[in-house]
């Protein structure tokens, strides 16, 4: 890490120790992720990557986060408040920790739990870390997620924020004891808690470790001062924009097909170095569960500047405090318990596309088009009616669309988009582990990606055979009744599509859903790529021929939208 020349680290601070502490910082971070991924039971964390991992000062500020679920950003820093309202910081032992997956005390959903590890060294408090996973299944009305859920209560199991005793109340302790009870797959759930801690207590090893061999006082000045880069350089990147009052909106998926859908709505106010987003505009909370707590709209702000600042520019408490973000109690960005959240990440992205959209009237240069920009999670379960219950199955996977272009480029395809960082999950690992479905194909959609100067990135088709009675299909997607919208001139998207074809009929599946599916369905999933940059008759004329050639586009595309007159190279 270089320092940037507008900021000066604490002249006390030899340079090469910054570097290579910061350094350090960020390796235990990634290292607590290697054992999560590595430990993990679910394929949602060991192939999807869907978990996250920090490392906090002694006063539970971010100083370091791994390379993982961007949209995860200070989600574990913000569930400290509510940590504060209970508990004295001051008088915890080597042994306490906290864990909570309540949305309405600063969490994200239910399926998100958070577990925070205090770092002492000599009896002295000196760091936290922290860990957060998506788990496959935490109860509730419907296996795995519940899309028609009306309340909080109806998602799940709700661990409030507690203190707990690492020896007591895990490893067959109470709590481990009663989340097993009120799960429907103990055994994974349990495996994924257990990846959580061991990852959490290697942190804590390591951060000691580094006091060790620097000494307590130089490791928190590093964490100081590493905090301080991040603010600088997000500053310096605001101050590129131009002062003034900028607008954006997107809209959400109702819950039924051609139902009410919610507008997201963004003001934001650059003022010099700082910025100021309102997002009170946006309509009221919904009785379908695609309310999003605020600790999870603050992230999706956050995740806009971050990604605005660049890859070299540490996530941490720093990058925070130059961004003011107002809600309103009662929207669907800030609702009011027991509301039910379970999809919150289509909510979570349609405010960062806002912000995006706003912003993008500032400075369009500085900005791609919109992408696919939801997480598509799909869960299948299946149960054999004769069985005592023990013999159900479950995976979770998150289905990658296309990005917007940008400015120079065109549009990645399948791909997770900016909230997210989620990876594939390989055919073969859902049929290893499953035997009620098979994956029949997963290919890209021609002309999927909205035209333009730059092409979108193509969308992606993906189709399951069930091949058992009995399998429930539960969804979580967005942009099937809105599109990703272009920029500077780019066409917008296509949408997208879950079907099931049963016998002779097409039965049309909204984003949000609860499905049951018999042998013999073919349950169908079609994403939509992302917007367009640029006018699309400026598109290169070899790069078109290039896109028909490759199967990107149609050969009509190409003469009715990008104005080609011949297929032949001139």
């Amino acid at each position: 890490m270089t320092t940037s020349k507008q900021f000066q680290i604490d002249p006390s601070i030899d340079p090469a120790d910054f570097n290579v502490i910061t350094g350090a910082f960020k390796s235990v971070a990634q290292e607590m992720q290697d054992i999560m991924l590595r430990s993990a039971y679910s394929s949602i964390v060991r192939e999807a990557k869907d978990c996250s991992t920090c490392v906090m000062d002694a006063n539970a500020r971010t100083v370091a986060q791994a390379e993982a679920i961007p949209m995860h950003m200070n989600s574990l820093a913000a569930a400290v408040p509510a940590i504060r309202a209970r508990y004295d910081l001051n008088d915890l032992s080597p042994n306490d920790a906290f864990i909570t997956n309540n949305p309405y005390d600063n969490g994200q959903h239910l399926n998100d739990i958070i577990f925070i590890l205090p770092v002492f060294h000599k009896d002295r408090l000196v760091a936290f870390t922290g860990t957060i996973c998506h788990h496959l299944e935490v109860g509730g009305a419907v296996a795995g997620s519940n899309a028609n859920a009306t309340d909080l209560y109806q998602e799940g199991l709700i661990l409030p924020t507690m203190k707990i005793d690492v020896e007591r109340d895990l490893d067959d302790g109470p709590v481990e004891r009663i989340i097993s009870a009120n799960v429907r797959l103990p055994n994974i759930v349990i495996g994924d808690f257990h990846a959580q801690i061991s990852a959490a207590m290697r942190g804590r090893g390591l951060i000691c470790e580094l006091i060790e061999r620097h000494g307590l006082g130089l490791i928190w000045s590093c964490m100081s001062a590493l905090q301080d880069y991040s603010e600088n350089m997000l500053r310096a990147t605001i101050a590129k924009l131009p002062d003034g009052e900028y607008f954006g909106e997107d809209t959400l998926d109702s819950q039924l097909l051609n139902g009410p859908q919610p507008i997201i709505r963004a003001r934001v106010v650059i003022d010099g170095d700082s910025a100021m987003i309102d997002m009170s505009e946006s309509d009221d909370q919904v009785s379908w569960p695609i309310n999003d707590p605020v600790a999870s709209t603050h992230s999706a702000v956050l995740t806009v500047f971050g990604q605005l600042a660049g890859s070299g520019v540490p996530t941490n408490d720093g990058i925070y405090r130059p961004i003011k973000i107002k809600t309103r109690k009662g929207s669907v960005l800030d609702p009011h318990h027991p509301a039910p959240v379970r999809g919150r990440m289509s909510s979570a992205y349609r405010t960062a596309t806002s912000v995006k959209r706003a912003l993008a009237g500032a400075a369009p240069e500085m900005f791609s088009a919109a992408g696919n920009d939801t997480t598509n999670t799909v869960t299948m379960s299946c149960r054999d009616e004769t069985s005592s219950g023990s013999d159900l199955e479950m995976f979770a996977e998150i289905i990658m669309g296309g990005n917007g272009a940008g400015p120079n480029n065109d549009g990645a395809e399948v791909v997770a988009q900016m909230l997210s960082n989620t990876g594939n999950t390989p055919a073969e690992a859902i049929e290893m582990d499953q035997n009620f479905v098979r994956v029949i194909d997963y290919v890209l959609i021609p002309d999927s990606g909205g035209a333009g100067r730059q092409r979108g990135g193509l969308g992606v088709r993906r189709s399951y055979d069930i091949l058992k009675d009995n399998v429930l299909i539960t969804t979580n997607s967005d942009r099937h009744e809105s599109s990703p919208w272009g920029l500077a001139g780019g066409l917008d998207a296509g949408r997208t599509t879950f079907t099931v074809y049963r016998d002779n009929q097409e039965i049309r599946v909204p984003g949000a859903s609860n499905i049951e599916c018999r042998k013999g369905d073919r349950f169908v999933i079609e994403i939509t790529g992302g917007g367009g940059y640029g006018d699309p008759k400026d598109r290169d004329r070899d790069a078109v021929r290039d896109d028909v050639r490759c199967g990107r586009i149609t050969e009509l595309a190409a003469i009715e939208i990008y104005g080609l007159e011949s297929l032949a190279a001139e």
